[in-house]
């Protein structure tokens, strides 16, 4: 009998993996570098309910940070988790940038329904910037929107995000498959 309950507690368990995992849509992402001459570096995609593992008051966590100064999107990944998804360009030295009027597409799993963009905006024409936006996803089968450009005072030293007047620097789609 005992046996019984433990094999019965245990299917009941990978049954709400499974129900859990089934929950999870995948999406095809493109973003479009709408920028002129500048390019942009890794783009993160998380849930936006981590927005407190990117914002800090006014300014951005020091993983945030790093990733908009440096475009290396790995510690800020590592410690939302899971839940942290990047997407690469192929251009630049690196060939993980996106280069002006480039697009990339890559596909994503989630169960969140609204995500948190971030990309730096690589320093070659100005410092400490970056590109961001929430997205909502629920219930919807195709979403574009805008990603908004952004200044973190880090050269400045004011050390405050300050949103920058700029008709879409970037754009984002998102096709659920």
């Amino acid at each position: 009998m005992k046996k019984m309950f433990l094999m019965t507690a245990a299917a009941t368990l990978f049954a709400g993996v499974a129900s859990a995992q089934s929950m999870a849509t995948t999406y095809s992402v493109t973003v479009t570098n709408n920028m002129a001459e500048e390019l942009l570096a890794p783009i993160l995609i998380t849930d936006a309910m981590n927005d407190a593992h990117i914002f800090k008051g006014d300014y951005v966590t020091a993983e945030a940070e790093e990733q908009i100064l440096t475009g290396d999107p790995g510690k800020l990944a590592m410690r939302i988790g899971p839940d942290a998804m990047v997407g690469k360009g192929t251009d630049g030295p690196p060939g993980v940038l996106l280069a002006p009027g480039k697009s990339v597409t890559f596909e994503i799993t989630t169960e969140a329904t609204s995500v948190r963009v971030l990309s730096m905006v690589a320093p070659t024409m100005v410092p400490d910037n970056y590109v961001s936006n929430v997205v909502d996803l629920h219930a919807q089968s195709m979403v574009a929107t805008d990603l908004n450009r952004f200044d973190i005072g880090y050269d400045e030293g004011t050390m405050k995000n300050m949103a920058l007047d700029e008709t879409a620097p970037a754009t984002i789609t998102f096709k659920k498959l």
